[in-house]
């Protein structure tokens, strides 16, 4: 063996990172390597996902590979290859054996009020959904109307304290939330025609 190619072992520096960003500025690694990992980091960001939803569920690679019926191998290299070579049936897998929910979306990142809009679609899909389950089924109206004073709640909580941190330059707009001895809300039919009948 050549004596010029042995490697001698690291030093601890004594310095501690919080991040591997943190790690490779603090270190001085050059910009071309820095570059180099975080475009690789970059490239598998779903495998990184993956490998992080099976660690969630307890599972080893080989936990996982026994329930999708492939090796402890095949999963190791699913978790470390390119984004570009994972298929949805990958991903349908890893939700199904690790009973997780997966969303995935292509295309350009939304911006802040796109985001906002599309949450408040699916919450309204999600509560219509709610909705229609009452009517159907009269066991399940009491929780269900609780649900919706809890929601209500907290989606006016939120806007109220995100509110608060606009800049205060509009006197003319605020919310406002306040603990009130009102009537609770309805929490069945019958109670629903009387609040009809009252207005």
């Amino acid at each position: 063996m050549n004596p010029t190619l042995k490697k001698t072992p690291a030093k601890p520096s004594g310095r501690r990172y919080t991040s591997v960003s943190d790690l490779l500025r603090g270190e001085k690694v050059c910009e071309k390597v820095q570059e180099d990992v975080f475009g690789r980091a970059a490239e598998k960001k779903i495998a990184t996902l993956l490998a992080s939803l099976r660690a969630q569920a307890g599972l080893t690679q080989q936990d996982l590979a026994a329930k999708m019926g492939r090796t402890q191998g095949s999963v190791s290299k699913i978790e470390s290859t390119p984004d570009r070579d994972i298929t949805l049936g990958i991903i349908q897998d890893y939700a199904k054996a690790t009973n997780s929910a997966i969303s995935l979306t292509c295309g350009k990142p939304l911006n802040h009020v796109q985001a906002v809009k599309n949450h408040a679609l699916g919450i309204r899909h999600s509560l219509e959904s709610l909705a229609n389950i009452a009517q159907k089924h009269d066991e399940l109206e009491p929780h269900i109307q609780g649900f919706f004073g809890e929601a209500f709640f907290n989606i006016l909580s939120i806007m109220a304290e995100c509110q608060d941190r606009l800049p205060k330059t509009r006197e003319d707009f605020e919310i406002r939330l306040a603990d009130t001895e009102a009537a609770p809300l309805p929490t069945g039919r019958r109670d629903r025609k009387n609040l009809k009948a009252s207005r």
